[in-house]
């Protein structure tokens, strides 16, 4: 699944991701890839998708997620590209994302992670809309 995911997000952006490059725009992908797919793959599975990372480099890319969904627009879209694409691969394969359902703690964790994202992506739509009607005011 993560090879099509990865096909198909790179067919919406123009281009191919370079899993050697440091370019922020590459990273931006590989951290929104990595964590649309965390609910679906082993972070060690998801490393050698996007190009032969170990997992702790996919540890490091969810550690990452919060800061640059604050931190960058840019990020924030190419997510919500990534995720859509997953959950439409995912739903069309018959996939369910696989929570570790034995453990409370990992379960409350990742609905933190997932009310957090929502929170800041809603604080990120305020600020765009906000920079919108201030662009309308000025023309």
């Amino acid at each position: 699944m993560m090879a099509e995911c990865k096909v198909e997000y790179e067919k919406l952006n123009g281009y191919e991701i370079d899993a050697e490059s440091r370019l922020q725009h590459y990273v931006q992908d590989r951290v929104a890839l990595a964590n649309a797919w965390r609910p679906y793959a082993t972070y060690r599975s998801i490393g050698e998708a996007l190009g032969g990372f170990d997992h702790s480099t996919i540890v490091h890319y969810a550690k990452e997620h919060e800061p640059m969904l604050k931190s960058y627009p840019s990020y924030g879209k190419r997510f919500n590209d990534a995720l859509s694409i997953t959950r439409d691969l995912a739903k069309k394969m018959g996939m369910a994302p696989q929570l570790k359902s034995g453990s409370h703690r990992h379960l409350r964790q990742e609905l933190m992670i997932v009310e957090n994202t929502i929170k800041n992506l809603r604080q990120l739509s305020r600020k765009i809309q906000l920079k919108l009607a201030d662009e309308r005011g000025i023309s």
